[in-house]
Order: C-alpha cells, then sequence, then structure tokens
C-alpha cells in the first residue's frame, strides 16, 4: 500500500511540472492576456532599475484619479482618463517596464479582444488597452473614469491607439 501511495505522489509531481513547464513556455511563446480575479502584485523581475537617469519616456497611473499621464524628459506631454480594475480585481501597484506590445489580443478570461495591448506584467496578466470587444460589442465605454476592469488599465477609443504608438518597449511605467 505505502508503494501505491508513493507512485501517486511521484506521479502527481511529475504532472505538475510537466504543466508548469507547459504553462511557461506557452506565456513566453505566445504571450496572451490572462487576467482573473487573483490579482497579486508579483513585480521582482520587472522593477525599473534604481538609479536610472536617462529615462527619456514614462508613464504614471493615479488609481485614485483614474488618470495616466505620459512623461517625456520629466515633463507630462498628455494626460488620458482611465478605468482600472474593480475593489476585487484591483490594478497591481508598483514600478514596472513595457514589455509587450500587440495591437489585437484576446482574452481567454473575459471572452473578449483587446485593441491596442501594453503589457507591462511579466506574467501576461496586465496591461493598458482599449475598451473590450465581447462578443462583436465594446464593453466599458461609459465607466471610464472609474474602476471597472479585472485589473487592467483600460483606455478611451481615441486614446488608445495614440498611446500604442508612443509607449516604447521597456518605457517605465509607475503605478499608484
Amino acid at each position: 500500500m505505502k508503494l501505491f501511495y508513493k507512485t501517486l505522489i511521484i506521479l502527481g509531481i511529475a504532472i505538475i511540472g510537466l504543466f508548469l513547464a507547459y504553462n511557461n513556455s506557452y506565456l513566453e511563446e505566445y504571450p496572451s492576456y490572462v487576467e482573473d480575479s487573483q490579482n497579486e502584485a508579483k513585480n521582482e523581475s520587472n522593477n525599473v532599475p534604481e538609479g536610472e537617469s536617462n529615462i527619456k519616456k514614462q508613464i504614471k497611473v493615479d488609481l485614485g484619479l483614474q488618470k495616466m499621464y505620459l512623461f517625456e524628459n520629466g515633463q507630462i506631454v498628455r494626460e488620458f482618463p482611465i478605468s482600472s480594475g474593480k475593489l476585487e480585481t484591483p490594478t497591481p501597484t508598483g514600478n514596472f517596464r513595457v514589455i509587450h506590445k500587440q495591437d489585437m489580443l484576446y482574452s481567454k478570461i473575459a471572452d473578449c479582444w483587446l485593441a491596442f495591448w501594453v503589457g507591462f506584467t511579466m506574467d501576461g496578466k496586465y496591461g493598458f488597452h482599449e475598451t473590450p470587444i465581447c462578443e462583436g460589442e465594446r464593453i466599458g465605454e461609459n465607466k471610464m473614469g472609474m474602476p471597472d476592469s479585472l485589473g487592467c488599465i483600460r483606455l478611451k477609443l481615441e486614446d488608445a491607439e495614440e498611446f500604442y504608438t508612443w509607449a516604447e518597449i521597456e518605457t517605465p511605467v509607475e503605478i499608484y
């Protein structure tokens, strides 16, 4: 009987290992929006290095005001209203970097398309994007300026493409 339980434990560990290996390679090869209600900011590997002095562009998001600010050479060049995560699905706070951009991305969790995706977490769960397109219709346009997302930062239609074009890979992001 002990051999049976030991075999089950070994098989379980092997299955978990295969699952984790598959998921990690999938995220690297095919970044996908996988937002969920377990919004923990695990940002150790995407922090902006301290003392970086030659930052030309920077993105700052004020969750209290529901505003995003774009900086160039320390000066605000643009301000956008946003819609961040709801209370039960908050937007992670901290210092990040833009790590992935895609003009159209599919969200498995929300079953929606997200235009002008600008991802800022290593796990692929959080990013900036236009209001979602679900079953052929846009949702959340009337909620701009208030928390309404599953943790991402939504932008108005007319602002999302401008932001997508402006933001560069490695641009620092501060969310507070």
